[in-house]
């Protein structure tokens, strides 16, 4: 199977593009800033797609930017 190249769009037009090439999804990884970090804010993007080991896809996402720490 071809996996759609999907790096960098935005979370949910990849989701999309991964459905209409008729694969499913598996498990979603978010990658985030070291400890202490503040939440995320703003928009996520796929930073990986790759094949789960039980089956569907693993979509590793991040989020453009985080939120300041108080």
């Amino acid at each position: 199977m071809e996996l759609p190249d999907v790096t960098g769009f935005v979370l949910d037009e990849a989701l999309q593009v991964i459905k209409d090439c008729g694969c499913e999804v598996a498990e979603m990884v978010l990658l985030k800033p070291p400890d202490k970090s503040p939440e995320p804010v703003g928009i996520a993007r796929v930073v990986r797609l790759s094949p789960a080991e039980r089956g569907g896809l693993q979509v590793i996402i991040t989020y453009q930017d985080y939120g300041k720490e108080v």
